[in-house]
């Protein structure tokens, strides 16, 4: 659990608990309408509930900053979700481990399995990404199926969070290479800009295969660098 400023709005601080604590709100919000009427709540009927608690209890021993201000009306704006977005280099991801934390990465190049990810080590109870983690791997970048992943959303829980504008691959990616090919004597090497060539089996050794992970083959793949989580006190 911890606070970090809004990537958009610096001046802002937001926190795990905080996000935690709405999540929670909303939950019950729906939960009465489910037990009172058989139903969930529309989006007109959440907004105008918050207008009244915003005009009743909101006040200085809630927030800062409001005594001088008459609240006239909270907004929840809304527009048509794009059937399915198109990944691209510098998206931002977040992926939801069977613990139920969520962990991130960001898309860095495009593969023909699909992408190469870079994987963060940072996990927090929602979505949102602490951007002072960003220089920080979990494990070197690897190649997943983002189509099904994070295209179509058809396999496990991701989802696109952000996106890291004029994106490019620095120094500390040029190293990487990755192994493909059955027979160990006509096995080839590629790296994320395009290039390949042949490898032979010592060379081989150790280096990450080319094969795009889905769902499963990833959670495998970092289980060892994934801390359990510790149970509430």
């Amino acid at each position: 659990m911890g606070w970090w400023n809004a990537p958009e709005k610096p001046d802002m601080m937001i926190g795990d608990a905080v996000l935690d604590s709405v999540r929670q709100f909303l939950r019950a919000v729906s939960h009465e309408y489910q037990k009172g009427l058989a139903r969930k709540p529309t989006l007109p009927e959440l907004e105008y509930a918050l207008n009244l608690a915003f005009k009743i209890n909101v006040d200085s021993a809630v927030l800062d900053g409001v005594d001088e201000l008459d609240m006239k009306q909270v907004v929840l704006k809304t527009a048509r979700r794009p059937k399915r977005h198109k990944v691209t280099p510098g998206d931002m991801f977040a992926y939801k481990l069977e613990d139920g934390r969520f962990g991130f990465g960001r898309v860095i190049a495009d593969a023909s399995v699909g992408a190469f990810a870079e994987i963060f080590d940072y996990f927090a109870a929602q979505p949102v990404f602490d951007y002072t983690r960003i220089d920080t791997w979990l494990v070197p970048p690897v190649p997943i199926e983002s189509y099904s992943l994070l295209e179509t959303r058809s396999i496990g829980d991701w989802r696109i969070i952000g996106h890291t504008p004029d994106f490019v691959l620095g120094p500390k990616y040029s190293a990487l290479r990755y192994v493909y090919g059955s027979n160990p004597h006509t096995q080839m090497w590629c790296d994320m800009e395009g290039n390949k060539g042949p490898i032979t089996p010592a060379e081989a050794q150790g280096l990450p295969r080319y094969v795009g992970l889905d769902d499963y083959l990833f959670e495998q793949h970092i289980a060892s660098h994934v801390h359990a989580r510790k149970a509430a006190r």
